[in-house]
């Protein structure tokens, strides 16, 4: 299932409007019709959002095949999710992220060090 498939059948599942969602991206319906009919694809954040918005996981709208899930255990652990085949570009958009995160997280904390001696 594509991208824009995984986003329309989603959307659908909440009973939001192409014009919705356009407008809690802050985007143009044009637009979000464009990701759901695969013309154009949404950048990371913008996914980041959308999963959001939809309550669902990212990586169901990441994978190249639908995931498994298991809502069994919501609380932690490991949540039964199966991933299969993430494509390199996503990885490295997922890595570069983490680093910028380790990288604020080593900021504030030093921060926070000068302002707690």
């Amino acid at each position: 299932m594509s991208l824009g498939e995984k986003l329309k059948q989603a959307r659908l599942t909440k009973n939001f409007s192409q014009e919705y969602m356009a407008e809690v991206l802050q985007i143009s319906q044009k637009t979000y019709s464009n990701f759901e009919n695969n013309k154009t694809k949404p950048d990371f954040s913008q996914i980041e959002e959308i999963s959001k918005v939809l309550e669902t996981s990212i990586l169901e709208f990441l994978s190249d095949e639908k995931l498994a899930f298991n809502y069994n255990d919501v609380k932690g652990g490991n949540n039964g999710f199966v991933i299969n085949n993430i494509s390199e570009k996503l990885i490295e958009q997922y890595e570069l992220r983490i680093k910028k995160l380790e990288e604020e997280s080593k900021y504030l904390k030093n921060l926070l060090d000068k302002f707690v001696k």
